[in-house]
């Protein structure tokens, strides 16, 4: 049977389309036939899609260019290397080794009264994200509270949110926790620039919180997806008080969507290949 469609098309014509796309799709449409995965593989595609995506020139003296876009194809930034910290030195800041983080160091706020951390994540494809930064409190920290954590975009969509207030977490220290900023970021545009930042220009000296990284996370928000994580949270329950709960929020989830608010996530490993 001759092809129909898109897979009619001939390779030029595919070459377009497909040099609109991101990395995933390309990785996609490369499993869909052998027409598709020869344009989808062509060195000069990935060469024209990491112009648009990282707005310069890959390495010519090498022309792997996918595994040069596959090496800065990640949404996640580390704190310590890939972000300008203002007074980034002690004896205001100083950066850790630690094996916990997936870039194996960590930045450590030994006291600023301005703080400002900024990370961008070039060439973000199109679709809805949460932002997360990673992070630890020492103990007895001082007016971490007042920190600003916010994510925006080249088009001027942003969120943005404090840390909730918490006695013990001043007194006591934490573990490493993600801290999730309410609301979904929209990028619109294909290939957007994303800045994240953490700041706080008031006068208090802010004291002995330590930032692993900063990272966007994809969301699928559909009541689709909704259903699906509470028919799972059904299959994890082991009680039928609890089945029953988590029947009555499937039966919410037909209607609604959730819009999780700023919230401490435990701490879970994680890699920049996930993300």
């Amino acid at each position: 049977m001759a092809p129909s469609g898109i897979a009619a098309l001939p390779d030029d014509v595919l070459f377009r389309i497909f040099a609109l796309c991101n990395g995933d799709d390309l990785r996609s449409f490369s499993e869909v036939n052998q027409a598709f995965r020869a344009v989808a593989q062509d060195g000069f595609l990935w060469k024209v899609i990491y112009r648009k995506r990282f707005c310069s020139e890959p390495d010519s003296s090498s022309r792997l260019y996918q595994d040069q876009y596959n090496g800065r194809d990640c949404l996640a930034l580390s704190v310590a290397d890939s972000c300008e910290i203002v007074h980034g030195h002690p004896p205001y800041w100083r950066f850790s080794v630690d094996s916990r983080s997936v870039f194996g160091k960590v930045a450590l706020l030994n006291g600023v009264s301005w703080l400002s951390v900024q990370g961008r994540l070039q060439g973000v494809h199109t679709g809805k994200y949460r932002a997360v930064w990673r992070l630890f409190v020492l103990p007895h920290a001082r007016n971490i509270f007042d920190i600003q954590f916010s994510a925006q975009t080249s088009l001027g969509r942003t969120v943005e949110a404090q840390l909730p207030p918490n006695a013990s977490l001043l007194e006591f220290g934490s573990d490493y926790f993600d801290f999730v900023i309410p609301g979904v970021l929209v990028v619109k545009a294909p290939f957007e620039n994303v800045l994240l930042e953490c700041t706080c220009t008031s006068r208090e000296w802010k004291t002995n919180i330590a930032l692993c990284s900063a990272r966007l996370e994809p969301v699928d928000d559909t009541p689709r997806a909704h259903r699906a994580r509470a028919r799972a949270m059904v299959g994890n329950t082991s009680t039928s008080q609890d089945n029953e709960d988590a029947r009555k929020q499937l039966r919410r989830l037909g209607n609604s969507r959730l819009q999780p608010g700023a919230a401490y996530n435990l701490w879970k490993p994680w890699s920049t290949a996930d993300h």
